[in-house]
């Protein structure tokens, strides 16, 4: 799915590189973990390609990511980010909807498959409550889960999501992160926490950034000590 071929991504002036080398993902739920300032966000947006900022190669499904285009990069990479958009006055349902864009023709249509795919979304998420009120009036952890659902409904091998329990209270954090391991056995699913403790329990590998450098770990029977090593002033 994801092939990094050294890469050296750039986080401001006077600030060393984050340097990722030979790193390759296919499937699963994977943290991406670090402290604050460490590249988290940087590194989600060079795999997303907002971030064009950087040495070396990208390869998505064995293809440069500079040479995927717009279209494409939408029907194979789903985006969460931390702060939730901004949608007017359209409500809930509007934007699960938005996830099905990349899937319409010229007019916008709005299909049978696209129906489906956001009913079973509501359903899977428990959105139904949501769906009908404006965006703008829910709570942020309640925009946060309309959110998961508009990547979900988009359908993608690839959701990279931005802190996505940030906003959410300890039951619905461990029942999102719970959702994600669920799906993931079809797909590759990246997100950046501080939520340490829900990474044993549900995530299958490990992104570390520590020292400017990224390296992956996916023996769950090395979580504890390589997360302790990396927050042992704050555990």
């Amino acid at each position: 799915m994801i092939s990094i071929q050294n890469i050296a991504l750039f986080l401001g002036n006077e600030k060393p590189k984050l340097k990722v080398n030979n790193l390759e993902l296919k499937s699963g739920l994977w943290a991406l973990v670090g402290r604050n300032g460490a590249g988290k966000s940087t590194f989600l947006n060079a795999l997303s390609g907002v971030n064009t900022n950087f040495e070396g190669e990208i390869l998505i499904n064995d293809k440069p990511q500079k040479s995927i285009s717009t279209q494409q990069m939408a029907k194979t990479i789903a985006v969460v980010f931390s702060k939730t958009e901004l949608f007017g006055n359209h409500t809930g349902l509007d934007v699960l909807y938005l996830g099905r864009i990349p899937y319409q023709g010229v007019f916008s249509k709005i299909t049978k498959a696209d129906k489906e795919k956001v009913t079973e979304i509501i359903e899977l998420l428990s959105l139904k409550l949501l769906i009908n009120k404006p965006f703008s009036v829910l709570s942020d952890g309640e925009k946060q889960l309309i959110m998961i659902g508009r990547a979900l409904v988009q359908d993608t091998e690839l959701i990279l999501l931005d802190e996505p329990t940030a906003f959410l209270d300890v039951v619905n954090r461990k029942k999102i992160v719970k959702l994600l391991a669920k799906v993931s056995h079809e797909k590759l699913i990246i997100f950046s926490t501080h939520n340490i403790d829900l990474i044993e329990e549900f995530c299958g590998g490990m992104l570390l950034i520590q020292n400017d450098k990224l390296t992956s770990e996916s023996n769950t029977n090395r979580f504890k000590t390589q997360l302790e090593t990396l927050f042992e002033d704050e555990i």
